[in-house]
Formats: C-alpha cells, structure tokens, sequence
C-alpha cells in the first residue's frame, strides 16, 4: 500500500485589510524584526513603510535588509544570517515575491544553526537544520507558494 502524509503546520490569514492584523499575529513572536525584501517594488508601492508602521504601533523594531534578487544566492542568505545574528532578530518577515520569501526562509534557518548554506545542500555537505527562527511571509505575487512551505529556492 502506498500512503502519503504531509504535515506543514503554517497559519495562512487571507482577507480585505488582513495586513492590518499584523501587530496581533507577530506581537507574540518577539520585539525584533529583519523585514528582508527587494529593492525597490515594496518601498515604491508604500508596502514596506506600511509594514513598518503597523510593527511600530505593536512595539516592534524592524531592520530591513533588501538584497532579496531573483533567484538569490547563498552569498546573500549567508549575509542576512550574520545580520540577525549581530542585531539579535526574534523574527524574519518575507516581504515580496517568491524570491524574498525563499531568502527569507533560508535567513531564517540559517541564522539559527551553525556554519554557512552550502553546509545544509544536500549536494553540499547535507546536515540537518536543528531549528529555524520564526518566519512571517506576506507575499505580495502569487504562484510559487513558497509561504505556505518550508522549502526555499536558493542557488550557488
């Protein structure tokens, strides 16, 4: 007999003004946010002040790291680790297409298991993570799904 079973437990909120919500969703996680994005869309659209300011009003301090590129690269998680790191991040907002929530995954589990990315490739020296901090993803196109999985899209 074959049998699947997936378990991955992610809370998904969808609705008008959901981004709204935020402080009550995140207030739980922590005092300190990287908000790791682009380069330029969330900051020309208002989305990221807006993100900013609803974490502000819950008594959240967040820094931004917008190195997130298309198909991004190890060197650029490697980086935003060391970040969260030297800040002590609670939390790890992904803010943006697919490609700033697979950066901010991979941040995420980097910055709380030792060594560099490469060190948890399979084809790299495939250790296991232990852990991962806690990840917020508020997506902003559709189609890659990444926030709703623990897979992230990383390349050399």
């Amino acid at each position: 007999m074959f049998e699947i079973r997936s378990y991955l437990p992610t809370d998904i909120y969808f609705g008008v003004d959901i981004l709204e919500k935020i402080p009550e969703k995140v207030k739980k996680l922590g005092k300190r946010a990287l908000i790791v994005t682009g380069r330029s869309s969330a900051k020309r659209t208002g989305l990221l002040q807006r993100v900013q300011d609803l974490l502000k009003k819950a008594g959240i301090e967040s820094i931004v790291f917008d190195k997130a590129i298309p198909n991004p690269v190890m060197d650029i998680v490697d980086e935003g680790a060391e970040l969260v790191k030297s800040e002590k991040i609670d939390f790890v907002i992904g803010l943006g297409g697919g490609s700033a929530v697979d950066t901010a995954k991979a941040i995420a589990m980097m910055a709380a298991n030792e060594g560099k990315f490469w060190d948890y490739v399979s084809v790299g020296g495939g250790k296991t993570p232990e852990k991962a901090l806690p990840i917020v993803a508020i997506p902003t196109t559709h189609g890659t799904g990444t926030e709703a999985d623990p897979f992230a899209v990383i390349t050399n």
